[in-house]
């Protein structure tokens, strides 16, 4: 996650890490653990795309490597390298995902959760072959051949313990001090984990080019590429982080292998060492900035949002591998810019979308058989296949494609992708303040998985209007909402619409209503002699900032004055270092109402 210019994932994750500090200074309600837990999901969902995204890819190499020409010769030799090397990245990735997925699994040990699959409300959603295996600290689980890359999926709603943090700060190793963690913990091995796939990714790439160039070089010795690992794990921006990434990739010729090896190696860099935001403390590690009195759940989503950094890692990598691999044997007229996103997202989510050139023969049109739904258009290349999403889980989508090659053979192909049906969730949050308030405008945000557009309603408030305000670096979209006085609760509903237009309910959420603090009176003392000026405002303690009040006048031990000065004539009864009673009248800033209100200040 390095600074500056990030993709949208990386602003995701980052945003996340935000908000997991801004919760040291928030009691943690369940709306915004629920919060968590959406982004949890969504995470999830954009991890099953990133590896079936790679998977792709290897597929597509797969074929090519098995495809021989007339003489019973394989075709394509460079498909072959680039296969081995697949395979190689696979091991590498499997390794790193499963080592995350072991510390999460140990996280909710640690917090003495149930993680039987077969319990009543599974927290591990185990895919058929995959099995717990904790016995195995390398590899806590193990899972089909084909599918050693896809993380446990994790369904967070089921966490009991949601808001526990001292478990898994321990585990992490974060007890005093989180400007240097415990090296044993597991917190270290996980950063050990993510630098270790950093420098031997690109590794595993410049490895595979230089054997395709020996194919190409009559003299058997190749390129000669060298990637040694620059180390870095501190920089100032995105362009001291380019700067120290050329010094790397200086001895590479090509330029689209040093692209792709920079953009690699930066997506999977991020400041070991950050400066503290309060200013109390040195430079804070990593670690302690992640999981430092983050709730269980958030502890979770980060170490999946490191997931998804590998698997998109990984996909980029095998996508760069799969384009040296060469042209083919069919024939194409006609070329088009193609996106693909999500028909819908969750509000406040950072969505990836993929762009890509497309190029397709106009004349020859493909046969496509679905094994679920039915074809409804086939044109430029493409068939439409309409389907029903069952009501959550995963669905398998098979089928087979086919279309002639330049010989006018009919050649097919099956496959086989998945699609994640993420049950529509929502939550409200309270970002500022852990109830409402009488008599002010109430920021109130919230998260809808699964629609396309959201929105709050709320019963016993006098109005709502839309808003959007920043709170610990995070920014928030709501509306600030008014409760109508001598209300003890409210509640307030989450509703949406899908795709389709049809209206969705979250339910309902109550909240306790407290009445506005009264104003106090803030100056501690005044000059007998001189007098002076009397200052009045919410209590210290009160969460609620951006109101002042205006003296209009009042009475100290019985001597009437106006506006807020009061003179030494009006204290001539007061004896020096006694406390005198105070009576006033205040006009509040945001809305004029006066108060009468009364205190007490010392006479010196």
């Amino acid at each position: 996650m390095a600074g500056g210019k990030e993709t949208p994932r990386q602003k995701m994750i980052g945003m996340m890490y935000l908000v997991l500090t801004a919760l040291l200074a928030l009691n943690v309600s369940k709306s915004i653990l629920d919060a968590f837990v959406n982004i949890e999901e969504n995470i999830q969902v954009g991890n099953i795309t990133e590896h079936m995204r790679g998977n792709a890819q290897i597929a597509a190499v797969l074929e090519k490597a098995n495809e021989k020409d007339s003489t019973g010769q394989i075709a394509s030799p460079r498909a072959g390298v680039v296969y081995n090397a697949m395979e190689q990245i696979d091991k590498l990735t499997a390794e790193k995902i499963q080592f995350i997925d072991k510390i999460k699994l140990m996280v909710f040990q640690a917090i003495k959760e149930d993680l039987d699959p077969k319990a009543e409300l599974p927290i591990c959603i185990l895919e058929k072959g995959q099995v717990l295996n904790f016995s195995d600290t390398k590899n806590p689980r193990l899972t089909k051949a084909d599918d050693f890359v896809k993380p446990i999926r994790m369904n967070l709603h089921n966490v009991q313990k949601k808001d526990a943090y001292d478990e898994q700060m321990l585990l992490m190793g974060i007890n005093e001090s989180i400007e240097q963690p415990n090296k044993a913990a597991e917190g270290f091995k996980v950063w050990d984990q993510m630098l270790d796939y950093r420098a031997k990714l690109p590794g595993l790439i410049v490895d595979a080019v230089n054997e395709i160039s020996k194919l190409d070089d009559s003299t058997g010795k190749g390129k000669g590429i060298v990637f040694k690992d620059p180390k870095i794990v501190a920089f100032k921006d995105i362009i001291d982080l380019g700067k120290k990434m050329d010094g790397a990739v200086a001895n590479v010729k090509d330029p689209g292998l040093a692209y792709e090896i920079k953009k690699i190696y930066s997506a999977l860099t991020k400041n070991e060492k950050i400066p503290d935001p309060n200013g109390e403390t040195g430079p804070l590690h990593w670690i302690g900035m992640t999981f430092d009195h983050a709730p269980a759940v958030a502890a979770i989503a980060a170490l999946s949002g490191l997931q998804s950094e590998v698997l998109t890692a990984r996909a980029d990598a095998l996508s760069y591998l799969a384009s040296l691999v060469g042209g083919g044997s069919y024939s194409f007229n006609a070329v088009e810019g193609r996106a693909f996103a999500p028909p819908s997202a969750a509000a406040g989510a950072t969505i990836k979308m993929d762009v890509m050139m497309v190029a397709y023969d106009t004349e020859k049109q493909p046969i496509v058989n679905p094994d679920q739904g039915r074809v409804v258009e086939t044109k430029d290349g493409k068939a439409i296949v309409e389907f029903t999403a069952p009501s959550g889980g995963e669905m398998e989508l098979t089928g087979s494609v086919a279309i002639k090659d330049k010989n006018g053979q009919m050649k097919m192909a099956n496959y086989s992708t998945k699609l994640q049906v993420v049950t529509k969730a929502g939550s409200i949050s309270l970002p500022e303040v852990s109830v409402l308030y009488t008599d002010w405008p109430n920021k109130v945000a919230w998260s809808a998985a699964g629609v396309v557009s959201s929105d709050i309603s709320c019963s016993g408030c006098s109005s709502a209007s839309a808003a959007t305000w920043t709170t610990a670096g995070t920014q928030y979209k709501g509306k600030k909402i008014k409760v109508a006085p001598g209300r003890n609760s409210v509640t307030l509903s989450l509703t949406g619409k899908d795709a389709d237009g049809n209206s969705i309910s979250f339910g309902s959420f109550k909240y306790k209503v407290k009445g506005f603090p009264k104003p106090v009176v803030l100056t501690p003392s005044i000059s007998k002699d001189r007098g002076g000026f009397l200052n009045v405002g919410l209590p210290p303690s009160s969460p609620l900032q951006g109101v002042t009040y205006t003296v209009l006048g009042g009475d100290i031990n019985g001597s009437g004055f106006s506006g807020k000065r009061v003179t030494a004539a009006n204290l001539a009864s007061v004896k020096r270092g006694k406390t005198a009673g105070i009576y006033l009248r205040v006009r509040r800033s945001d809305n004029g109402k006066v108060y009468n209100i009364q205190g007490a200040v010392k006479v010196n």
